[in-house]
């Protein structure tokens, strides 16, 4: 049976326009990275009595949940999607930031807004598993994971899709990936495994759902379903921290 096209009502479609045009998704994300960024200025001057935007204290990233050895100690799997909302200081998270700025709407477009969310929070999960399993007794943090997902998802759209433009698109994100490859090794406190996980989580979401659909057949289904339970998990990650916080550092 072919597949109908989603029947048109003008409030979803003025919706959806909405949210296309404005890519809500890319600046939502950039919105909970600096909020959490801000949150670190606070702690940090809670903890210490000093502003610290350069570089916050090992105690407080690990209180908001970053990716640290309470993974394995007290089984806290939920780190490995709040350690993705943090960063170690202005440098890191405004790298960060320029970068989802840039990538991030091209894959909204491509992909749409549920399948960008499942790319990026699948991806970044993905990302610090890798790095858990590499070394699950460091402290890793970093929206990169969840980028490099993005550059991993457009990477699957040119493999995906056998055109001109999709095969341009294939080699520039290449050179992405092997460009942050190379820096990681260069850079001994790059987390390469997390870059390495995060390319391979956004490309295998991007594969397997393809880019966004105007009809909605069962793949939708799948994808929209998918979206309600990744955002009931992120939600459970942030109580998690949300308690943290109501407990209070060092309680």
């Amino acid at each position: 049976m072919d597949a109908k096209p989603k029947p048109v009502h003008g409030g979803d479609e003025r919706l959806a326009g909405f949210v296309l045009s404005s890519r809500l998704v890319s600046s939502t994300l950039m919105l909970v990275n600096f909020g959490f960024f801000l949150l670190c200025v606070v702690l940090t001057y809670q903890a210490t009595g000093a502003v610290g935007i350069w570089s916050f204290p090992g105690e407080v990233l690990n209180f908001l949940g970053a990716k640290s050895p309470l993974i394995r100690i007290h089984g806290q799997w939920w780190r490995l999607i709040t350690a993705g909302v943090l960063h170690g200081g202005l440098i890191h998270i405004a790298m960060n930031l320029w970068v989802l700025y840039d990538v991030g709407p091209l894959v909204e477009e491509f992909f749409g807004s549920y399948r960008m969310v499942l790319i990026y929070v699948i991806g970044s999960v993905t990302g610090f598993y890798a790095s858990y399993i590499w070394n699950w007794q460091s402290l890793s943090i970093g929206a990169s994971a969840g980028i490099c997902a993005l550059i991993g998802a457009m990477i699957a759209y040119g493999f995906h899709y056998k055109t001109p433009m999709a095969g341009a698109i294939r080699a520039h994100f290449i050179r992405w990936a092997v460009y942050l490859v190379i820096i990681g090794l260069m850079i001994p406190m790059i987390d390469n495994a997390a870059h390495i996980g995060g390319l391979a989580g956004g490309f295998a979401v991007a594969y397997l759902t393809g880019a966004k659909s105007l009809f909605d057949d069962w793949k939708e289904t799948i994808v929209k379903i998918a979206f309600y339970l990744t955002c009931a998990v992120v939600a459970y990650a942030f109580f998690q921290v949300f308690q943290n916080l109501t407990r209070g550092m060092g309680a």
